[in-house]
């Protein structure tokens, strides 16, 4: 007991009033990103809250791609800014960026981007080879590459994701049904239903 008295002497006088502003700023930032999570009903209202939190940005995006492209677009950007490594950031982008024009480069180097941070993530693979089925890949080899590689890891892989190459199919272009079926007929398929 007499020691912790003395050593209590030998603290510095700053000590306890450190204290209370590191444990009032730690308490602070607990509750404000707290505030964030609780908001996630309202995507905007959370990613406005949560200003640095990507995930609260990527859930935005998506839940303004239906209505404006426009604010997803800005929505994901800022998600991408945060975590430039997210595959799931970059495929928003791409999604939102080509809606309506698959000339635009900005969206086929988003939809590049989200293979290259993710190529094998599973909860992309689907959505993004429906998505690359309906680029015009004729101009850029790297997509050729990128939808032929994928149709070939879903074959081989994940063999639950066949569905993904029929639904890819049905809305691919015609250059693209072409390298679907070039990669089913090597791997002895069918088209899937």
């Amino acid at each position: 007991m007499a020691s912790a008295k003395a050593d209590a002497r030998l603290l510095s006088p700053a000590f306890v009033p450190s204290a209370i502003v590191i444990g009032a700023a730690t308490l602070a930032l607990s509750t404000w990103w707290l505030a964030a999570d609780a908001l996630r009903g309202k995507p905007s209202l959370a990613a406005g809250f949560g200003v640095v939190r990507s995930e609260l940005w990527l859930a935005d995006g998506w839940s303004e791609l239906q209505t404006s492209p426009e604010a997803a677009e800005a929505a994901f950007t800022r998600a991408l800014r945060l975590s430039p490594m997210d595959a799931g950031g970059w495929f928003g982008l791409a999604s939102a960026t080509g809606r309506f024009d698959w000339l635009n480069p900005t969206a086929s180097k988003a939809l590049k981007m989200s293979y290259y941070t993710g190529f094998n993530r599973g909860d992309l693979i689907a959505p993004r080879l429906i998505l690359l089925a309906q680029v015009d890949t004729t101009r850029d080899v790297e997509l050729v590459d990128l939808l032929q590689r994928q149709v070939r890891l879903v074959l081989t892989r994940a063999p639950e994701l066949k569905g993904a190459i029929g639904q890819a199919y049905r809305v691919a272009t015609d250059a693209n049904r072409r390298i679907i079926e070039a990669e089913l007929k090597d791997a002895n398929q069918n088209i899937p239903e």
